[in-house]
C-alpha cells in the first residue's frame, strides 16, 4: 500500500474514532424529555358559528366611550343572543382609529371594551362570560385616512369563544 493511501487510511480512522469519543452518552440520571400530547381541537357547533354571525358590532363617536342609543339597541339584541345560548363566552374587543399616540388609542379601546362589558352585565350577562380585550388602532377594520374610514375603526366587536378556544367574529350584515 502506498504512503498516501496508508495516510488517508489512517487519517479516516482517527476522525472517525475522534467524533465517536466526543459524543456525549447519556447516563441514567438525565431526564428524558418527551413531546408533548397532541392538542385536542374541538369543532365549534354549527349553532354557534350562525350565532355568532348575528352578533353585530358597535360604532363610537370620536374620542369617546359613550354609548349611543343606538348602540344599546345593538347591544340588547347581542345580549338577547347570548341568552339564547348560556355555555358560549365572548371577547369584547375595543377599537379606535389611527389618530392618537398607541397607548392613547390603546386606552381607548379598553374603555370602549369596559362600556360595552357593564352595558352587558347590567343587563344580566355574567361577567364570567365576557373578556375585554383592545387593540387601539392595530387591527382597523378600514384602511385609509379620512372620516368615513376613521367612523368604521371607531368600534367595539364580539368573538364568540367555545370552550378554550376561539371561535367565530360577529359582524355587520
Amino acid at each position: 500500500m502506498s504512503v498516501f493511501r496508508t495516510t488517508l487510511v489512517l487519517g479516516a480512522a482517527l476522525m472517525l474514532s475522534t467524533s465517536l469519543a466526543c459524543k456525549k452518552k447519556p447516563t441514567a440520571t438525565e431526564p428524558v424529555t418527551m413531546a408533548p400530547p397532541p392538542a385536542v381541537t374541538k369543532e365549534v357547533p354549527r349553532e354557534v358559528t350562525e350565532m355568532g354571525k348575528n352578533f353585530e358590532r358597535v360604532f363610537f363617536d370620536f374620542d369617546a366611550a359613550e354609548l349611543t342609543d343606538v348602540t344599546k339597541t345593538v347591544l340588547d339584541s347581542n345580549v338577547a343572543l347570548m341568552a339564547q345560548k348560556t355555555d358560549i363566552k365572548v371577547e369584547v374587543q375595543g377599537h379606535a382609529d389611527e389618530r392618537g399616540t398607541t397607548d392613547y388609542n390603546l386606552a381607548l379601546g379598553q374603555r370602549r371594551g369596559q362600556a360595552v362589558y357593564n352595558y352587558m352585565t347590567a343587563r344580566g350577562v355574567a361577567p364570567s362570560r365576557l373578556k375585554i380585550i383592545s387593540y387601539g388602532e392595530e387591527r382597523p377594520l378600514s384602511r385609509g385616512s379620512s372620516e368615513t374610514v376613521w367612523a368604521q375603526n371607531r368600534r367595539a366587536e364580539f368573538k364568540i369563544t367555545w370552550g378554550d378556544e376561539a371561535g367565530v367574529t360577529g359582524t355587520t350584515n
